[in-house]
């Protein structure tokens, strides 16, 4: 009798739950707009549309697509909305010239695209860490949409979303698309160290992270299997055959600026520097008089000596050189795999160790790392590691 009647209570819940599921899912998919903090500053808020929310899209999905990525952090449409297909070439109308690359482009096209922004000239520099990327995206017709952000690189983020938008085959509309990032550093890291690419391939590379909205170029520029940027200070540092010259450097650096991409440089100190001793053996820990790039990946023991002052003022030096071409305000000093091998083989390392009562090779890296951050600081940089 008791299992008969769990047996019946277990169906009757199920069944009311699939009731409740069916009564509720158009809301749950399609809830009424609602204004928050957020939209105070919106120049189009719609009083009747409905909005997706990006944790619910999965469930719209079969009456809309949008393959968009990153998803935007909002969403609005109307409940019943028409779909279009928005051409490849369109018409761009703006209040100022835009100093960035757009989209494909005629004076003729049917589609008009309206942009605006708060134009200044220091709006139009370096897009510096937790720039303003926010943008409002109103596709209005067939025929029409606008796009207006406080920057230019709110600009160039809507630009991205409206070029993907270009690949659906059906879009909705009216749509209306409010967004930000939910991380204000969204980085790729590239290897030319160990691998060189050429500029053109990383070129091609900031176009695919601009369309994505990736903001930060991670650039490994050294290691112990090459050191991959002229210094004309140093000219021995970098390889002689597969190298960046400081043109190519400021060119890569431009051309990553149009499309709102910070590019940060990283030289590995104080291990990962096989490449530094090749041409200025007297910065190892090692007394070692000649040293050869290494040929294998892994964890090598070569060590800059920390104990000297003459490493802090060539460090000092290459420093100040690199930061006249990287206009970004970190700076990165890799940090990693700092094998105390050699150190520990030192016998003036290990009284260095000994008088300034540094109990461990982590320590000793510590003072090396606070070091670096006051030289870094000088320049008005901040370092990452």
């Amino acid at each position: 009798m008791l299992k008969a009647i769990t047996t019946i209570t277990t169906l009757t819940i199920t069944l009311l739950y699939f009731l409740l599921l069916s009564l509720t899912y158009p809301y749950v998919c399609w809830f009424k707009y609602r204004p928050t903090n957020d939209d105070n500053n919106n120049h189009y808020i719609p009083s009747t549309d409905t909005i997706i929310n990006k944790r619910l899209l999965k469930l719209c999905t079969k009456k809309y697509s949008l393959d968009l990525m990153p998803m935007p952090s909002k969403i609005v449409m109307p409940d019943q909305a028409t779909t279009i297909h928005i051409p490849s070439i369109i018409a761009i109308k703006t209040k100022h010239s835009l100093p960035f690359p757009t989209l494909k482009t005629s004076k003729n096209a049917s589609f008009i695209l309206f942009i605006d922004y708060e134009f200044d000239k220091e709006n139009n520099f370096y897009p510096d860490l937790g720039i303003d990327e926010s943008y409002e995206l109103n596709i209005t017709s067939k025929y029409n949409a606008s796009l207006y952000a406080k920057t230019y690189v709110g600009i160039i983020r809507g630009l991205s979303t409206f070029q993907q938008l270009q690949y659906q085959k059906k879009v909705p509309v009216p749509l209306l698309i409010y967004d930000k990032p939910h991380f204000i550093w969204r980085g790729l890291m590239i290897d030319v160290a160990r691998h060189f690419i050429p500029i053109s391939i990383i070129k091609r590379t900031l176009v695919y992270m601009k369309l994505v909205k990736l903001n930060v170029l991670h650039l490994h520029l050294s290691d112990d299997q090459g050191f991959r940027l002229e210094s004309k200070r140093f000219p021995r540092l970098h390889d002689t055959e597969q190298f960046y010259s400081q043109d190519d450097i400021q060119d890569l650096i431009e051309y990553a600026r149009q499309r709102a991409i910070r590019i940060v440089p990283e030289f590995d100190i104080p291990a990962h520097t096989t490449a530094w001793f090749v041409g200025y053996p007297h910065l190892s820990s090692s007394q070692k008089s000649s040293y050869e790039l290494e040929k294998t990946w892994g964890v090598h023991n070569a060590t800059m000596d920390v104990t000297r002052q003459s490493t802090y003022d060539f460090l000092d030096k290459f420093f100040f050189e690199m930061i006249q071409l990287f206009p970004d305000k970190y700076f990165h000093i890799g940090g990693d795999e700092c094998e105390p091998y050699e150190w520990m083989q030192s016998e003036h390392i290990q009284k260095f160790v000994r008088q300034h009562r540094l109990h461990h090779h982590h320590d000793l890296q510590a003072y090396f790392t606070r070091r670096i951050e006051k030289l870094l600081k000088k320049y008005n940089r901040k370092y990452k590691s």
